[in-house]
């Protein structure tokens, strides 16, 4: 989960599932690349798949998971924000 792509990976995913080649063009990765780090968030119950016609459509399997990369994201920020006040 801490890995940049999966974050990314999971960040498109929250807007509405899609396919690998939606993803790639999206943000602009190979295909292999896309395949591989879904694999591992599917392999951990973060991502699910289900057929349309020949298409496996990606989707996230529960709505808390955006929920924690939002949390995750918002903590990020509050740490970014500190470090750069006491620069100044």
């Amino acid at each position: 989960m801490g890995n940049a792509v999966r974050l990314q990976l999971l960040h498109v995913l929250r807007e509405h599932p899609k396919t690998v080649s939606e993803i790639c063009l999206e943000i602009g990765l190979p295909q292999s690349n896309v395949s591989r780090n879904l694999g591992c968030l599917r392999g951990i119950g973060v991502v699910e798949t289900r057929r349309n016609g020949s298409d496996v459509v990606y989707q996230i399997t529960d709505e808390k998971v955006v929920e924690v990369c939002d949390l995750v994201r918002s903590v990020l920020v509050e740490q970014i924000q500190k470090r750069s006040r006491s620069i100044e």
